[in-house]
């Protein structure tokens, strides 16, 4: 594809990164389709209907096979956790299933995942069982975790990541890749709402200086859908500006800010 115009379709497309990444890509002069359940998106709907998704999925490939899909819609854990899961999962899931059979080689995928996934609960078998069952199945499971807020949102995230794997290792055949990016707090309108589950959110912006800007996070995401990243595939990109880092090394090795 080269520097050719790309098809990008980009769900969450009406705030924070999503709007951020469609307003990037849209600039480079590439054909993005915004998906949102906000009036005035281009193709409306929420992603936490199954028939909407397929309805969504169908306008989509009306228009020709998209070269991106940036899975970026999310919930966080002061939703019901059964919104959590239909939307981080669930909608998801369906959404790229609907989708990449229609993907020519040299496309990507990205999908919005996040640092608490790496909180989850979930051993490796546990989240490729629930992964391997059809919707109507994995609803019913995901709710018999018994988890919610926090929990559910870390849960959701982890099996974003476990996503991610298989969906890469299955599509690298067809020469479409998939990764998946776990930004850590980043300042968009829902940032309260995260705040209001994880108590400890701004410890982060004490210890890294700030929190991401939506923007930060979807030139990131940009690059992975990109054909220069050719070489990045079945991953998670931890954008959390430094926090693992800082967390793990002693302060005493660490020097002091320059002025």
């Amino acid at each position: 594809m080269g520097t050719s115009i790309r098809r990008v379709v980009v769900t969450g497309a009406a705030s924070g990164i999503g709007a951020a990444l469609a307003a990037r890509l849209t600039a480079a002069g590439h054909d993005v389709v915004g998906v949102d359940r906000a009036e005035g998106a281009e193709v409306r709907c929420d992603l936490a209907d199954a028939a909407a998704v397929d309805t969504a999925a169908a306008r989509i490939l009306a228009g020709g096979a998209p070269d991106g899909l940036a899975l970026v819609a999310g919930v966080p854990g002061t939703a019901p956790a059964a919104t959590v899961y239909a939307v981080n999962v669930l909608g998801l899931r369906r959404l790229a299933e609907a989708l990449t059979p229609a993907m020519p080689s040299g496309s990507a995928i990205v999908l919005l995942a996040s640092m608490a996934g790496y909180r989850g609960t979930l051993s490796e078998a546990e989240a490729d069982a629930l992964l391997d069952l059809p919707d109507a199945e994995l609803a019913p499971a995901l709710a018999a975790l018994g988890l919610d807020g926090p929990e559910a949102y870390q849960v959701s995230k982890q099996l974003v990541h476990r996503h991610t794997l298989r969906l890469a290792a299955r599509l690298h055949p067809a020469g479409v890749r998939c990764v998946s990016v776990s930004p850590g707090p980043v300042a968009t309108p829902i940032l309260a709402d995260f705040r209001a589950t994880m108590p400890s959110l701004d410890v982060a912006a004490e210890i890294v200086g700030r929190h991401a800007r939506p923007e930060e996070i979807a030139a990131i995401a940009d690059f992975a859908l990109s054909p220069e990243a050719s070489w990045l595939n079945g991953v998670d990109l931890r954008a959390d500006g430094g926090l693992t880092a800082l967390r793990q090394i002693p302060a005493s090795q660490i020097p002091a800010v320059r002025s």
